[in-house]
């Protein structure tokens, strides 16, 4: 019995510390969602890294969220992919709008400095 309370306490332990890692990408791009929702572009734009803003304008992220209902409007997102390689984390999952569409999302980030920016997005 007590071998088996420290097996899975060992693997909550390792559980936690894998989404744990993993809890900021998430929330910095739930923030963005968030910007995108409230319709505030210029907020969403700074989630967005150094190298991502010379590709993508203001302007084409804000025609980039309005083409696509679930990302002007979600409702809920579910993130279950997840890796982290060095500075680097890919978050894959989906997204679920105001209209009950479901959007598979995959976002790319990258740390600069000791914060997680996003350098790609595919909706």
């Amino acid at each position: 019995m007590r071998k088996a309370l420290v097996v899975v306490a060992l693997l909550g332990g390792l559980g936690w510390w894998f989404w744990g890692r993993t809890w900021e990408p998430v929330r910095v791009i739930r923030a963005q969602l968030t910007a995108i929702n409230k319709e505030d572009y210029a907020q969403a734009y700074n989630y967005l890294s150094a190298p991502a803003k010379q590709k993508l304008s203001i302007a084409d992220l804000q025609a980039l969220s309005r083409k696509n209902s679930t990302v002007m409007k979600t409702l809920d997102s579910t993130f279950f992919s997840r890796t982290i390689a060095g500075n680097t984390a890919t978050i894959s999952g989906s997204l679920t709008g105001a209209d009950g569409r479901i959007t598979e999302v995959q976002y790319v980030l990258v740390k600069e400095g000791d914060l997680w920016v996003i350098e790609s997005f595919r909706w």
